[in-house]
């Protein structure tokens, strides 16, 4: 196989070794009434289960579980933002919500999910079943809040190059339901699992989704901080300004904080992340006779960054004499301050980094790509280049540069012909990257 090959190869591969159905059916079971969940049971004979999935591994999750218990499901909702997923999902209620920022259908989703919340008796059972992309699919602004300001909050926040856990800190002061405010709408006398899949950097709970069932320890301080270290605040709309405001002065309730999540019975329990991929990768490199080598950490800084933390590893051991081709593996998010007017994601603008980086290493060959298989609003999950790339850019005109400085990065991929396109995975586990060494 070429290189490019290879490296697709892996990285569908393991998407589908780490699918949302396998990891649901790998830690549920049910035996005659009896549900497991990781090591705890539930006996589930008379006693009513709701299913609440939300984000973009919302309906294989929810598939796998119905697969599983049938006609135990009393009530369902699913929200996702795939139309033809939706097609798929038998759910007693599918909302097809927006991404990656909320809209009027997105306000929809939220009010149906407290109300859903609210219907669960006092000896009911929900399992909540959380991926990426919750944030925005599922909102329900503060009061004094429209979701139309909350859009343009969210926009100003994912060009800012602020990290998701900075993003998510805002989200959660804007919202009734982030920040595991969800569960003050639930009956103190259910029991609730949550069956994560993890987005973000060191599987942090309180941020995957802006942790809607998940106390907090942010507070309104912090979140006014993030907008004043980005330059946002005097962007923000009235409104949101007077919110955090109000909450500064003690005016607005605090998300939930540790101590006052009320029920008795809860789990969270995250089922699949990044890390888990990229070990599964290594696995199915290694059966192909590929030496591996990989980060232990998710990156999470500025793209520039991690492009010349990437680039300096590979180049390290390039320069050596290996014994047998090597991928490296990588997983993370990387930031993007976006100043230019083009298209792109962060993944294809990583790609277009670590490919001026390697210029004119033939054998050195890199994928960066959405495990979602959305990079940003484009219609690709990201790029594919190598140590030719940058040369045949140029042959045909290209400035790399220019693309960059732009924010273009889509159109420079788009006419290289080095774009990834998978279309929507139905997973979320951050982005990858994979480099190769011939």
């Amino acid at each position: 196989m070429e290189p490019v090959e290879i490296l697709k190869d892996l990285f569908l591969s393991g998407l589908e070794a780490c699918s949302p159905s396998q990891t649901v059916q790998a830690v549920a079971a049910l035996e005659g009434a009896k549900l497991t969940i990781k090591e705890q049971e539930f006996d589930i004979s008379g006693r009513p289960v709701y299913v609440l999935a939300v984000g973009k591994a919302a309906v294989p999750m929810y598939r796998a579980i119905e697969d599983l218990l049938g006609s135990h499901i009393h009530r369902s909702l699913v929200i996702t933002p795939d139309n033809q997923k939706a097609q798929q999902c038998n759910a007693d209620r599918v909302i097809i919500a927006s991404h990656p920022v909320p809209e009027r259908r997105s306000f929809k989703a939220g009010q149906k999910a407290v109300q859903f919340l609210k219907e669960v008796p006092e000896n009911g059972l929900l399992l909540n079943m959380l991926s990426g992309g919750t944030s925005s699919l599922m909102c329900y602004p503060a009061e004094d809040i429209s979701i139309e300001e909350l859009n343009s909050v969210f926009g100003l926040l994912n060009d800012s190059g602020a990290t998701i856990s900075e993003i998510n800190t805002v989200r959660k002061h804007c919202s009734q339901i982030k920040g595991g405010q969800l569960l003050r709408y639930l009956n103190t006398g259910a029991a609730m699992v949550d069956l994560v899949i993890s987005d973000v950097p060191d599987d942090d709970l309180s941020v995957i989704g802006s942790g809607p069932t998940t106390p907090d320890l942010s507070t309104y301080q912090d979140a006014y901080h993030i907008l004043l270290k980005y330059e946002l605040w005097h962007c923000l709309p009235v409104s949101v300004r007077k919110h955090i405001e109000k909450g500064l002065n003690g005016e607005r309730m605090e998300t939930l904080k540790p101590g006052e999540d009320s029920l008795k019975q809860h789990q969270a329990h995250i089922i699949s992340s990044a890390r888990l991929l990229a070990d599964k990768i290594s696995e199915l490199a290694s059966r192909k006779g590929l030496s591996t080598q990989g980060a232990e950490e998710a990156f999470n800084c500025d793209v520039e960054k991690v492009s010349e933390k990437i680039a300096a590893e590979v180049l390290n051991v390039a320069d050596e004499n290996i014994s047998q081709p090597t991928v490296f593996i990588y997983f993370g998010e990387s930031t993007v301050q976006v100043t230019g007017d083009g298209k792109g994601g962060r993944n294809q603008e990583l790609a277009l980094r670590g490919a001026m980086k390697i210029a004119g290493r033939p054998n050195i060959t890199w994928l960066s790509a959405g495990t979602d298989g959305i990079d940003g609003p484009t219609d690709a999950a990201g790029a594919i280049v190598d140590g030719t790339t940058i040369s045949k850019a140029r042959e045909q005109g290209l400035d790399p540069k220019e693309y960059l400085r732009n924010n273009d990065s889509y159109h420079f991929h788009e006419q290289m012909g080095t774009l990834v396109k998978t279309g929507p995975t139905g997973n979320n586990l951050m982005d990858l990257a994979l480099v190769l060494i011939e």
